[in-house]
């Protein structure tokens, strides 16, 4: 599943970390080997209809030109990764020998055909090198097996022997809203559910295992288009330059790499290069040159928003505090300058219209499994 950013807490996500000119400056790859998935939830805005598999030389040649680059954190995501194990497994190896450090491997941790094959797989994980987390993706919409999802945490906790090796993710309209799986799965570990002060975040806490759960704002995109709610919730979000959710590389399957991985990155307009195509530096200069990812990185998702309203006032239905859902609502209605619109591979949102400039554009079209 892939949300807002299911890697970082929404303090991280709102605490810009500039240290030099304000551009577009990735640190952080992230690799979704595969878009498939055994669940199908209704908020998620991946196309897990696509069979595409990220060919794993391919993907190693351009891990090396990241790290020749300086980027130096590794992340996976999906679709759900260990559909494709022997991608993580000779992704992580390489990387553990370059030197880079690990971040989420994100999972719905229902994929195993039982605790003897996810133990399988994690070992061939931790043997490979991985020191990251594992993040679980666990909310209302997933509607997954609590038994099942406890067993991998135990597998997990056992494989890694580290009580931090997991960490939760949810989405919903708030933090404190749409936990209940999460206290179901705590049941299950005879462990509780609190909110720690200090962090800013909720936890998951038992015996063996300690669990941060980071929240992901939940936003009717995609498939999620027809579930209640108005994104539009009258505040505008609070401008940090997507230092969060962004300054990243985020390679899909096809090969695809995105500036972040937020709503709208499996959009076409966001799309600044292909590792089949090009190398880490081409990606980034193209990023840096986009004319929205460059605005963004350098004056902010705000000015994509000031365009818009300068030019037409009434061009947005109200104001959002979700950064992911304005930047996905303006590049698939053809809002912001240099991005002529459409997309929305699985959502609601279909048929003909003109962006800004006049030009028609072909939306979305819905297959079905909203």
């Amino acid at each position: 599943m892939k949300n807002a950013h299911p890697d970082r807490s929404p303090l991280e996500r709102r605490a810009p970390k500039l240290t030099g000119e304000r551009t577009f400056r990735p640190n952080y790859i992230s690799f979704a080997g595969v878009y498939q998935c055994n669940l199908s939830c209704p908020h998620c805005c991946v196309p897990i209809e696509w069979p595409d598999r990220l060919d794993i030389g391919t993907a190693l040649r351009f891990l090396e030109q990241a790290h020749a680059v300086g980027i130096d954190t590794l992340g996976f995501t999906g679709g759900e990764p260990f559909l494709y194990p022997e991608f993580l497994t000779a992704l992580t190896r390489r990387a553990a020998e370059l030197g880079f450090k690990f971040d989420k491997l994100m999972t719905n941790g229902v994929w195993h055909t039982d605790a003897a094959h996810a133990e399988a797989v994690l070992s061939a994980l931790r043997t490979a090198g991985f020191s990251g987390k594992i993040g679980l993706s666990v909310d209302k919409f997933h509607g997954m097996d609590i038994a099942k999802l406890a067993e991998f945490c135990r597998v997990t906790r056992a494989v890694f022997a580290r009580d931090t090796i997991l960490s939760l993710s949810y989405a919903s309209r708030a933090p404190d809203k749409g936990l209940e799986p999460i206290k179901r799965l705590a049941v299950a570990l005879d462990g509780v559910v609190a909110w720690s002060e200090m962090l800013g975040r909720y936890m998951l806490v038992s015996d063996d295992l300690t669990m941060t759960a980071c929240w992901n704002h939940l936003a009717t995109v995609e498939r999620a288009e027809d579930l209640p709610g108005d994104p539009w919730d009258g505040t505008w979000f609070q401008e940090d330059y997507c230092e969060g959710p962004g300054q990243a590389l985020i390679v899909n399957p096809k090969g695809e790499v995105k500036p972040c991985c937020g709503f709208a990155s499996d959009l076409d307009q966001l799309t600044i290069g292909n590792i089949h195509t090009d190398s880490a530096e081409q990606v980034i200069a193209a990023g840096r040159a986009h004319p929205v990812v460059g605005t963004i990185f350098s004056r902010g998702l705000s000015a994509i928003r000031d365009e818009i309203l300068a030019r037409d006032p009434n061009a947005l239905p109200g104001a959002t505090s979700n950064h992911c859902y304005f930047c996905w609502y303006a590049l698939t209605r053809g809002l912001a300058a240099g991005a002529n619109g459409g997309g929305g591979k699985i959502g609601a949102w279909v048929g003909d219209r003109p962006n800004f400039s006049g030009e028609l554009i072909q939306l979305g079209t819905r297959t079905g499994s909203a």
